[in-house]
């Protein structure tokens, strides 16, 4: 969408409405004096002609009161036998709406009726001379012309839309390939770099038997993380690079928590892990809100909290998972304004679950993180 089309200032819709009615009534009134010879249209004629003008000026209010507004006053505008012509235009405005913005089999219905109704009124209520077919051919005319131009219009205006929609999409697909340039070319650059540097470490320490075996251990677990990372990033970026939508599935499961928590031992930090239930009965999405948020918390304790020792805990019991952990670090409390990502993140995942969440300072010392996340028992199986 250009600028100069984004900018340009569009007219409120009732000030349209009034303004287009206003304009068809301004037109039908001029055109019905002198529209027969013989005849020349007073009161009665210009308050009817404004009476379906105000019906037309709601019509995108009620379609239906438009179109059954209009065609009462057409009608008794016919039984006081005033000057014919011009006021078929109202009505006939009104199903053009009509037929723009309802669906096709009601308009179907709805125009199929008025044509019954218009006919025999035509033929037997204004005039009884007049041939049935002929009103019937006439009725299907002046009925026909705006149901087809609403229809046409309507699946015009939905196919630009269809169009617009298209380009938004391939723009934002342009996007994500840009994205996923940057990201894998930053990111995964220092992935592979931290990964090569924990090998060649790696390598060293074998050279050097005395190294000790915390720091071959801390250097393996680098390594098996960094490689896990890269793998990962590489696996979501690969339908972003092709300009398509990442499939985004729950990943980490109860069961992959031990593994997560051994990893961060390798790293030194002591972790005491308890699990009580059967995980089994949690769903996969709720395990991995569970994994995530004790791969946040511990990522945290790690890098902030200066604490020797945290505490994981998992209670699966049924209908609610809960998720504690704890640490003996510094604690100190944690203002809303300096929340990082991490903490947001965590809590966003446990409220969308309709879970609970907390993290605060502990009263003895340290800081914890728990969660309380309810599930439907039904979503296991």
């Amino acid at each position: 969408m250009s600028t100069a089309t984004a900018s340009r200032p569009r007219v409120p819709a009732p000030v349209f409405d009034i303004g287009l009615a206003a304009l068809l009534g301004l037109l039908a009134s001029a055109t019905t004096v002198g529209a027969t010879p013989d005849h020349h249209p007073g009161p009665a004629a210009f308050g009817l002609i404004w009476l379906s003008v105000a019906f037309l000026a709601v019509r995108r209010l009620s379609p239906e009161a438009a179109l059954a507004g209009t065609l009462a006053a057409l009608y008794v505008y016919l039984s006081l036998d005033l000057p014919e012509g011009p006021v078929y235009m109202l009505p006939a405005v009104a199903v053009f709406f009509y037929s723009f913005t309802r669906p096709l089999k009601t308009v179907l219905a709805v125009v199929l009726g008025v044509l019954v109704v218009n006919t025999l009124f035509q033929s037997y209520a204004l005039d009884s001379s007049r041939d049935l077919w002929i009103s019937a051919t006439v009725s299907l005319i002046w009925l026909g012309i705006p149901t087809a131009g609403g229809r046409i219009v309507r699946e015009a205006r939905r196919a630009r839309s269809r169009e617009r929609e298209a380009e938004r999409e391939r723009y934002r697909a342009e996007e994500r390939v840009e994205m996923a340039r940057e990201i894998h070319d930053v990111v995964g650059h220092s992935l592979a770099v931290v990964s090569m540097n924990a090998g060649v470490a790696l390598h060293m320490a074998d050279k050097h038997p005395g190294t000790p075996d915390g720091v071959v251990e801390n250097l393996r677990a680098i390594r098996e993380a960094s490689n896990r990372a890269l793998q990962d990033l590489r696996a979501t970026l690969a339908p972003l690079r092709k300009g398509q939508q990442p499939e985004l599935r729950p990943t980490g499961a109860v069961a992959d928590i031990a593994a997560l928590v051994d990893g961060v031992r390798k790293g030194g930090l002591a972790v005491d892990y308890t699990l009580t239930g059967d995980p089994a009965l949690v769903p996969v999405n709720v395990a991995a809100t569970a994994y995530r948020v004790v791969q946040e918390s511990l990522t945290n304790v790690i890098r902030h909290a200066e604490a020797t020792k945290a505490t994981v805990q998992i209670a699966c019991e049924p209908g609610a998972l809960h998720v504690a952990v704890l640490d003996d670090g510094r604690g100190g409390p944690l203002h809303p304004d300096r929340m990082g990502q991490g903490v947001t993140g965590m809590m966003e995942r446990v409220q969308a679950g309709g879970g609970d969440f907390t993290a605060a300072p502990r009263p003895g010392g340290g800081f914890a993180v728990k969660a309380h996340i309810p599930y439907d028992r039904k979503e296991s199986r």
